[in-house]
């Protein structure tokens, strides 16, 4: 199965409202993928959506340490989009023991509990609690505006944490600086780009207009992202022949035969390395955004006037 982390360095770029989106449009229809947050600072899913927080995080922890492969739905609540949540306390302190007494067991049970794992991992700093749990991920994937300031921070934050195989970079907007500009600077792969979409932003975390969020260009991008991951991992898997692993050992393989060069051809030299060098990098242009009217956005009613069915952002088609 998938195990994915998604982080940020600094600030709030929007990492657990793109991982529910991403859950909610999961490709395989067979799977399950469930959200668990574990940000050290404490969880926001539980007071945002007004669920309790058990089963979540803390039923999790105390179940792995009695069983060996404990259930990870028994620990799952529905949010009221239908994506599933393992919630985590938003007290800091909290939050901080749950995942410092799990950090040894938790990452290879979530790769190997049989569900798509979504894992928040919010603002990540060095001394995070997640350090063990994020080198047992398939994949993390980094979320970052890219603005000189929170490029910077990541930057640092990629040589100062643990990370897995694969590393990937999420751009929030496209200003003042694009993905290639950023990949270089950084030396990991933007792997894609989501648009800035105030509106679906708020009808997935605040409630609202889950029309428009269905055909919105935020939730059409983060499927984009979600395929492109799937189709990454199957590829991956069809490349490594079954039982070996990137530890084989090649050494009894000849080498490469090497082709000749055409009569009259020298060698070229390699190329050097450029080294981007983010205070070389152009003064970012004045972005002047759209203007978003109040009269624009479709909100919830007052929370005892909620529908008392939860609604689904993309229901299954018949």
């Amino acid at each position: 199965m998938t195990f994915i982390i998604g982080a940020s360095a600094h600030g709030s770029p929007g990492v657990s409202t793109a991982l529910q989106v991403m859950a909610a449009q999961w490709p395989n229809a067979d799977a399950v993928p469930v959200v668990v947050e574990a940000d050290a600072g404490g969880g926001v899913l539980a007071a945002r959506f007004e669920v309790t927080v058990t089963p979540g995080m803390v039923t999790l922890v105390e179940s792995l340490r009695k069983y060996e492969s404990p259930v990870l739905l028994d620990h799952a609540q529905r949010l009221p989009s239908g994506v599933a949540c393992v919630p985590l306390s938003p007290s800091a302190t909290a939050a901080a023991a749950q995942l410092r007494s799990a950090s040894g067991f938790l990452g290879p049970y979530l790769r190997t509990c049989g569900h798509p794992v979504l894992l928040d991992a919010g603002s990540l700093l060095p001394d995070s609690r997640l350090s063990a749990v994020m080198t047992s991920a398939d994949l993390i994937l980094w979320f970052v505006r890219p603005t000189r300031e929170e490029v910077l921070v990541l930057k640092h934050r990629l040589a100062e944490t643990a990370q897995p195989d694969k590393v990937g970079v999420v751009l929030v907007g496209e200003v003042p600086y694009n993905a290639q500009q950023v990949s270089e600077a950084l030396d990991v792969p933007v792997v894609h780009v989501l648009p800035i979409d105030q509106r679906a932003a708020t009808a997935v975390n605040i409630g609202g207009d889950d029309r428009y969020l269905r055909r919105s260009l935020f939730a059409r991008s983060c499927a984009q992202l979600t395929d492109h991951i799937q189709h990454e991992m199957w590829v991956d898997a069809v490349k490594a022949p079954a039982g070996e692993t990137a530890e084989s050992d090649y050494s009894h393989l000849p080498p490469p035969p090497v082709a000749p060069l055409p009569d009259g051809e020298d060698e070229e030299a390699p190329e050097d390395v450029i080294v981007v060098d983010l205070s070389q990098l152009p003064p970012p242009p004045v972005a002047v955004d759209d203007e978003l009217h109040d009269d624009e956005l479709i909100l919830w009613r007052p929370s005892d006037e909620r529908q008392s069915e939860p609604v689904v952002w993309f229901p299954e088609s018949s």
